[in-house]
């Protein structure tokens, strides 16, 4: 007689190789309880465990992906672990498929992720508000990678240009921040990223003042954020003020003092002057 054994999937309590994963919420948990034989089972974990002894970016970690996909295909974390790598290694294209399944296997786990993606990494702006948008009809506003949905619907706006609703977006991150964490002080219940991209819209907009007061903001929580100091300094110059040239030269001396989300390692963020791309701030 065949023994049948219930699996609770949580990859988490198994003793993997966190590889690169930290820029996960909760990149290793997979709660999806499946019918598996013993044997079957017995094959997925090592499987599993076999493609985290191999590095992310490796054809073997693809294939025992797959050979453990064979065994569980419905599995949204699987899935999101195939596409993670790839969206890294700014292969997109092939990423996608792979963070698209994940999301119709799990949509209120992985679909507020796959609009991040859109928004930082593929660039996809209109598709990343479209994600977002459906996220906050479906499972009410919330955050995903340290941020609200707002935040990352602002940021696709101010990409394309379109300042006024990215200030919208970005006011409303900020009041559910507000909400969300009202015994903090203003400065640190809206993150300073908010306040920082709160005051790009505005200098876009020719809100030099406005724009003036969040980089303030930002800069209570994040002494010496360059591209704060940055924009700060611009505004001042629009205004007419002299001293703005020394808030950009500022800027310059603390050019290392940049955005530091942690995917920042894989990508230039909205508006972020001080990335390794920019010969001007390299080591000299």
């Amino acid at each position: 007689m065949r023994k049948y054994i219930f699996l609770l999937f949580i990859i988490s309590s198994c003793n993997f190789a966190t590889k690169d994963q930290n820029d996960l919420n909760n990149s290793a948990e997979d709660t999806k309880e499946k019918l598996l034989t013993e044997i079957d089972s017995t094959h997925l974990r090592e499987y599993i465990e076999k493609s985290f002894q191999n590095p992310i970016h490796s054809l073997e970690y693809q294939q025992y992906l797959d050979s453990a996909l064979r065994i569980v295909p419905e599995s949204a974390w699987l899935w999101q672990q195939k596409a993670m790598p790839l969206y890294k290694a700014r292969k997109y294209q092939l990423g996608r498929p792979f963070l698209e399944k994940a999301v119709e296997h799990a949509p209120e786990k992985y679909l507020d992720y796959s609009a991040f993606m859109k928004c930082i990494f593929s660039k996809d702006y209109l598709k990343s508000i479209s994600e977002f948008m459906r996220a906050k009809k479906e499972f009410g506003d919330g955050y995903v990678m340290g941020h609200t949905y707002n935040f990352y619907i602002g940021l696709n706006y101010l990409q394309m240009n379109k300042f006024s609703k990215a200030k919208e977006y970005l006011l409303l991150s900020k009041e559910q921040q507000f909400q969300d964490f009202p015994n903090n002080p203003p400065q640190e219940a809206c993150h300073y990223l908010d306040w920082y991209y709160l005051g790009v819209a505005d200098f876009e907009l020719g809100n030099y003042e406005e724009a003036i007061t969040s980089f303030d903001m930002s800069l209570k929580v994040y002494e010496n954020f360059a591209d704060a100091l940055y924009f700060r300094g611009r505004s001042m110059t629009k205004l007419g003020n002299d001293k703005g040239a020394e808030w950009e030269k500022k800027a310059f001396e603390n050019g290392d003092n940049t955005i530091n989300e942690d995917n920042v390692i894989y990508e230039i963020y909205p508006y972020q002057v001080f990335h390794k791309l920019n010969k001007s701030v390299r080591p000299k």
